[in-house]
């Protein structure tokens, strides 16, 4: 048995036996066993965003169809998780693009500038369905948006300028954007984030605005008001066998809740964006914004260096594909 089965093995256990008194009416009820990103106390919009929707469905699919959040990164590495997934070890994952490796297209999650209503009309998430296929993953749907990325650091960044040389966080995904700012990227997992700031090991840090459970406020003071890839990152996976297995009822449950949480988004990133801001701010963070000029071409920067490194990394029909579907 492998780390990610052992692991999920104790936690399904331990959900079995707090659910054995179930009553027999209900003793046909699926229960999906979900893994999220992040624990289930962190504040990031898309996790908020997949527990609102949870409880949609466990309301709606009751006696039919139930998700059960079973652990986060403290249960299955960010990285195991989609590949827990894929084998069927785990139902349902929420995740951002930590499989990129496996499916470069998804990359695009992050860039694309149309609502979510947008991106089902125009083939966007049938498309990434698609891409999935490959690796045994159904793609639910988004769970945030509207809500993108901050820099968070511990000296004020108030010009393009002051990228360049800056020792920041980064991964395979933000260096081509980082790089194109000049910037010296340091490789490091979420949880390496506070120790690397603290130590001086990076100056600055991207992160979505939800920070406060991470405690960033007392070793970073300053946050660069102006966000980038704003479309968020965070969706809903299922192992595509488990959904294929599925009733046609539990599927139209999980995917008209989806639809219809999805029209909710916005407002929902809205509320709690504004939340974070006023708790960040009453820690002591202050929000620095850009000059206007240097704000547009920060914005600029981060799209079309997404996009230039896509080049590399997917077929040019998929490129122009998916280019048309979610550029302006």
């Amino acid at each position: 048995m492998t780390r990610i089965a052992a692991t999920f093995a104790v936690l399904t256990g331990v959900a079995l036996a707090a659910s054995a008194g179930t009553s027999a009416s209900r003793a046909q009820e699926v229960v999906l066993k979900a893994l999220t990103f992040a624990p289930a106390n962190a504040v990031d919009i898309g996790l908020v965003g997949f527990m609102r929707y949870v409880e949609k469905v466990n309301a709606a699919g009751k006696g039919v169809v139930k998700i059960e959040h079973v652990g986060g990164p403290e249960a299955v590495s960010i990285r195991s998780q989609v590949p827990a997934v894929s084998k069927g070890v785990a139902d349902w994952v929420v995740t951002f693009t930590a499989h990129a490796a496996l499916v470069p297209q998804v990359e695009t999650v992050g860039i694309s500038e149309i609502s979510p209503q947008e991106e089902r009309k125009v083939g966007f998430i049938a498309a990434m369905d698609d891409y999935h296929r490959q690796i045994g993953i159904t793609v639910i749907g988004r769970t945030a948006t509207d809500s993108g990325f901050f820099v968070f650091s511990k000296q004020p960044i108030d010009k393009l300028e002051d990228f360049k040389g800056l020792k920041i966080r980064s991964h395979a995904g933000y260096d081509p954007f980082f790089k194109a700012l000049g910037s010296v990227t340091v490789h490091m997992d979420i949880k390496e984030i506070y120790p690397g700031l603290e130590r001086g090991v990076v100056q600055a840090a991207p992160y979505p605005l939800f920070v406060s459970h991470l405690g960033l406020h007392e070793i970073v003071k300053y946050v660069v008001a102006d966000e980038f890839w704003t479309s968020h990152t965070t969706l809903s996976y299922m192992n595509r066998k488990k959904w294929e297995s599925l009733s046609e009822n539990a599927k139209k449950i999980l995917m008209d809740q989806q639809i219809a949480f999805e029209g909710e988004m916005s407002a929902l990133a809205a509320v709690r964006s504004k939340k974070e801001k006023e708790i960040l701010k009453s820690k002591g963070m202050q929000f620095v914004p850009l000059p206007p000029g240097d704000a547009a071409k920060f914005l600029k920067i981060s799209l079309d260096s997404k996009w230039a490194d896509l080049k590399g990394k997917i077929s040019a029909a998929d490129y122009e594909k998916l280019s048309k579907m979610i550029r302006r």
